[in-house]
C-alpha cells in the first residue's frame, strides 16, 4: 500500500514532526493501515514548579514516561519544571509520530511498552480501544482533574481532557453585510454574491460534518444516504469556493482575500488580532468540533510517572502556560486568572455555554469510516 505521497513501508507514516494545526490540515479519517483493519472492524459490532500538595499524585515517581504529542503542544517549561520537582522522574515528548490516527495507533500497538500515553481526540480514543491499546486511567492518581470543568469531563470521559476546537463561520464584517447566522446563509451567500471569495476546511470530518448539520443531520452520521446528500451539498458549493484549505485562513480573512470562511475558532481569533473587521458566528444549526486529551496506553512501563506529570500539567498555573503558549481553547476555568488578558478576551477561544451547546464533537464511527471516505472522495473529485 502507498500513501498520498506515493511511498511505501513503515516510513510512509513519517514526514517530520507535525504541529497540531498541521495534523488537522492533513486530515485523520481514513483507516489506511492493514495491520489494524481486523481489530478496527471487529470492535465495531515558564512557571516555577508547583509546590502544592495536589501536584504530587505519586509520592516519588520514578523513570521516564514517553508521551506522544505534537511539537510545542505543552507549556514551554513544563517538562523541565516537572523534573526539578521530581528528580527521579522525567518526561520524553515524542513528537515524531505518524500523520494519521490509524498510523499512530498501529505504531503503539506494534511497540508494546514503548509509549505511556498519547494525545488524541475521541476518534483516536475509539481506535485505541478497538486495537486493545487503551488503558482505563487511574483517576485517583490525578486529583487535579477536579480543576477540569465538568462539561469537558462529560464530553471526554475516558481520558484526561486537554483542549478543544470547533468550526465557525468567519467573515469580514465590513464586506458581508447580509444576515449571517446559519449554514443555510453561508451556502446561499457563497453561491451568489460572494462566489469565489469563500473557503471551507480541507478536512473530511469537519467539512462533511458541517454539510450534514446544514441538512439537519448529525455530524457523526453513519447513514450512506445522509453522507451522499452531504457530499452533493458540498459539490454544489464547490464551484463557488476560492479553495478548500486549512492553513493561512486567518491571513486571508485579515487581508480581505477571503470574505467568508468555514474555519476553526482559533483561526477567527488570530484573524481578529490582525483586523477589527473580523466577525464570527456559531451557526444556528450547530457545528462540529474536536475535544482531545491524554490517553493512557495499556502495558505502559511508567504510568505512575505519566499520571504524576498529567496531574502537574493540570495545576491551574501550569496549565495556563500551555494555553498561553498555544492559543488553544482551554478546559479549566480555574486557569483563567493565569491566562493572558488577550486570550481571556478572545470570544472565539472562550465560547459561551449557549455556543458550546451547539457543538457536536467528532466521534469514533467504526465501520462507517468507509462511507465517509467515499463521500469525501466524491467531493474531492468533483
Amino acid at each position: 500500500m502507498t500513501d498520498d505521497a506515493g511511498t511505501s513501508g513503515p516510513s510512509r507514516y513519517f514526514s517530520g514532526p507535525l504541529s497540531r494545526r498541521q495534523f488537522l490540515a492533513r486530515g485523520a479519517l481514513v483507516l489506511s493501515v492493514p495491520a489494524l483493519a481486523g481489530t478496527f472492524l471487529a470492535a465495531c459490532g515558564s512557571s516555577s514548579p508547583s509546590s502544592s500538595a495536589s501536584a504530587t499524585s505519586a509520592a516519588n515517581p520514578v523513570g521516564q514516561a514517553v508521551i506522544s504529542n505534537f511539537p510545542d503542544w505543552i507549556g514551554p517549561h513544563e517538562v523541565a519544571d516537572f523534573h526539578k520537582l521530581f528528580p527521579a522522574a522525567s518526561i520524553y515528548m515524542n513528537t515524531s509520530m505518524p500523520s494519521t490516527i490509524a498510523g499512530t495507533v498501529e505504531l503503539i500497538k506494534n511497540n508494546p511498552g514503548a509509549y505511556d500515553c498519547a494525545l488524541g481526540d475521541l476518534p483516536t480514543l475509539g481506535q485505541m480501544k478497538a486495537a486493545g491499546v487503551y488503558q482505563t486511567p487511574d483517576w485517583a492518581a490525578m486529583p487535579n482533574l477536579s480543576n477540569v470543568d465538568a462539561t469537558y469531563r462529560k464530553d471526554y470521559p475516558d481520558a484526561v481532557p486537554n483542549d478543544y476546537g470547533f468550526g465557525v463561520i468567519g467573515y469580514r464584517k465590513d464586506i458581508v453585510t447580509e444576515p449571517l447566522t446559519s449554514w443555510a446563509d453561508f451556502w446561499k451567500l457563497a453561491s451568489t454574491k460572494y462566489s469565489g471569495k469563500v473557503t471551507v476546511e480541507d478536512l473530511d470530518r469537519a467539512t462533511l460534518g458541517i454539510a450534514l448539520k446544514y441538512l439537519g443531520y448529525s455530524a457523526n452520521s453513519t447513514s450512506a444516504t445522509e453522507l451522499d446528500q452531504a457530499s452533493k451539498a458540498l459539490i454544489q458549493l464547490k464551484p463557488h469556493l476560492l479553495a478548500a484549505q486549512s492553513v493561512n485562513v486567518s491571513t486571508g480573512l485579515a487581508k480581505g482575500e477571503i470574505v467568508m470562511a468555514h474555519c476553526y475558532n482559533y483561526d477567527a481569533a488570530v484573524a481578529q488580532q490582525s483586523s477589527k473587521n473580523i466577525g464570527w458566528v456559531v451557526p444556528s444549526e450547530g457545528t462540529v468540533g474536536y475535544v482531545e486529551g491524554f490517553i493512557p496506553i495499556a502495558g505502559a512501563k511508567h504510568l505512575d510517572t505519566a499520571y504524576a506529570f498529567l496531574n502537574y500539567h493540570l495545576e491551574p498555573k501550569v496549565y495556563a502556560t500551555f494555553v498561553n503558549a498555544t492559543g488553544s481553547s482551554w478546559v479549566e476555568s480555574a486557569a483563567d486568572p493565569y491566562v493572558t488578558a488577550g486570550l481571556r478576551a478572545s470570544a472565539p477561544l472562550k465560547p459561551t455555554a449557549a455556543q458550546l451547546a451547539k457543538i457536536e464533537w467528532t466521534q469514533f464511527i467504526g465501520e462507517a469510516t468507509a462511507l465517509w471516505g467515499t463521500a469525501w472522495a466524491k467531493f474531492e473529485a468533483a
